[in-house]
């Protein structure tokens, strides 16, 4: 069976699957607050990356018009305060972060106690 790259077996596994490249751009902020997400996520002992996580999210979202309608809205209206989850991201009234290096984010190092 000769398989058409514009089409997807339905029973693969979707993390593995067929896959396409997406280039977007978003606030400084909310990029801390995957890296927040990421950080939760290697706490509770899962070993992931950012690709992946937003992967989850996007597949865990079950939303309709309305509901889109309304996180869009808070979205439009909330503050750079309101995206970090780290408690000590803020000095005085700035947001500060440290520019990425390139390549792939470093993991971090969990010690078994």
């Amino acid at each position: 069976m000769t398989r058409d790259r514009h089409s997807v077996p339905l029973d693969a596994r979707l993390c593995s699957s067929q896959d396409r490249q997406v280039g977007l751009r978003w606030p400084v902020a909310l990029d801390r607050r995957l890296d927040d997400l990421l950080d939760r996520a290697e706490d509770a002992g899962e070993r992931t990356n950012r690709r992946e996580l937003i992967a989850a999210l996007l597949l865990a979202a079950e939303y309709d018009g309305e509901e889109l309608r309304e996180l869009l809205r808070t979205y439009r209206t909330a503050l750079v305060r309101d995206a970090p989850l780290a408690t000590d991201v803020e000095d005085g009234n700035v947001l500060k972060f440290e520019p990425p290096s390139p390549g792939p984010r470093p993991r971090k190092s969990h010690q078994e106690s």
